[in-house]
């Protein structure tokens, strides 16, 4: 799981409570999304070293929560919360430039709790009287809606391909890119694909950051950092980046072409070993000494596996399948 779910559920969270006039929670909710946000290691590796009340923030109840939401993809206590409020407030924030504090406006002036109320307020032009909006702003989150109407959540694998094809071939061209390799469910050849993520090395990163949300085809960007980029195609397509270092890629590849309980499993296998895997290696425990992440055959075969290929990768049985076996010499 992305640290970036995570920050983004404890973020809404906050939404909510917040909507509800409830004091001090939000303010948890927030600086633990903030901690999270920051973090230079996946929450999935903390998760499993159970080592989630090392961060900042996050208390002994907020952790059982985070840990729920790591290994099961879902929060009880956020659905619940989400059915007593009634306000859809994943679908309010994908709205773009529909943030939390103008969430809690439309709320708390106009009762505003889905996309169907934004849209009848805007259509009626109420939004517009609200201090901080205006007629602009109205015509934005409009554009925004239907934007969302018209854009599928997922994308069938064959109207994908030569989307890939092209971007690969357009992040090849600059000189700075060693590597492009396409990840996630796109990898592992799903037969939807919600967003496609790339794995890119290079030791320019910045340059190649700036080649990548230039790309014809982007409609919005969506986050542009030192190593990490998201942009929105014409088509609807999310496009995902993540730039590192050739000793670093195979680690890397590995971890966001998932799936998920694959990666968690393959975890638990290295933790076993005396090791930790993150989406920056394969380290020694004890020191933290980098012992493999060139490759994910490196990887594989230093927890005693075969090379597992994407399609295979199911956090199932392929472990044992992949085994390597010991023979008597």
């Amino acid at each position: 799981m992305e640290n970036q779910y995570v920050v983004k559920v404890l973020n809404n969270i906050a939404d909510i409570l917040e909507m509800q006039g409830i004091e001090f929670k939000p303010q948890a909710y927030r600086r633990a999304a903030q901690e999270i946000d920051i973090l230079q290691e996946s929450i999935e590796d903390i998760c499993v070293r159970n080592e989630l009340e090392t961060i900042p923030g996050v208390g002994e109840h907020l952790a059982a929560k985070i840990k729920e939401l790591v290994e099961t993809g879902k929060l009880q206590y956020y659905e619940k919360l989400k059915k007593l409020t009634k306000i859809d407030i994943e679908a309010l924030n994908e709205i773009p430039t529909l943030g939390p504090k103008k969430i809690k406006v439309l709320y708390k002036k106009l009762n505003i709790k889905n996309v169907k109320n934004l849209e009848k307020a805007i259509l009626k032009k109420r939004v517009r009287e609200l201090p901080g909006f205006g007629e602009k702003t109205e015509e934005t989150l409009l554009k925004g809606i239907n934007f969302l109407k018209t854009t599928p959540k997922r994308f069938p694998y064959e109207k994908v391909v030569l989307i890939v094809k092209e971007i690969t071939r357009y992040l090849k061209k600059h000189p700075k890119v060693i590597t492009v390799t396409v990840a996630g469910s796109f990898r592992r050849k799903k037969f939807t694909v919600g967003d496609v993520d790339f794995v890119i090395v290079s030791a320019r990163p910045k340059d190649v950051m700036d080649h990548f949300v230039s790309y014809k085809q982007v409609e919005d960007i969506i986050a542009k950092g030192p190593t990490r980029g998201s942009v929105r195609l014409h088509t609807g397509l999310q496009v995902d980046i993540r730039i590192v270092q050739e000793k670093d890629f195979g680690s890397a590849l590995l971890y966001f072409t998932g799936n998920k309980q694959h990666n968690i499993e393959l975890r638990k296998i290295a933790l076993r070993q005396g090791y930790t895997l993150s989406e920056y290696g394969l380290f020694t425990l004890k020191d933290k000494k980098w012992v493999a992440g060139k490759t994910e055959k490196d990887i594989y075969a230093k927890l005693g596996l075969r090379y597992i290929p994407p399609l295979e990768r199911l956090g199932m049985k392929e472990f044992e399948q992949y085994k390597i076996k010991k023979t008597n010499q």
